[in-house]
């Protein structure tokens, strides 16, 4: 740097609970769960598996909360369960 004087350390700024981002893949996961548990569309419960991945696999640990990962994860899984396993009534 030209002026040595005026260079100053970077600061993480602090981000309190309540302020933290929303996590769109549990969003996606919980919609799309529900579309495919709902309508019986195998396509959405696929797209809700797959984003419960990805916000398992983008979590942290600070912001972990155990409600929503376990709503995530059961609306998908059961989404599946029910479209592969379901009896046809015809």
């Amino acid at each position: 740097p030209r002026r040595p004087d005026l260079v100053k350390p970077y600061k993480a700024a602090v981000i309190g609970p309540d302020e933290l981002p929303p996590d769109f893949y549990a969003l996606i996961s919980l919609v799309f769960g529900l579309l495919g548990l709902t309508f019986k569309y195998k396509i959405c419960s696929w797209v809700a598996v797959m984003a419960c991945i990805g916000s398992l696999a983008n979590l942290k640990s600070s912001e972990a909360d155990f409600k929503q990962i376990a709503c995530s994860v059961s609306f998908s899984v059961m989404g599946l369960i029910m479209n592969y396993f379901r009896k046809d009534l015809q």
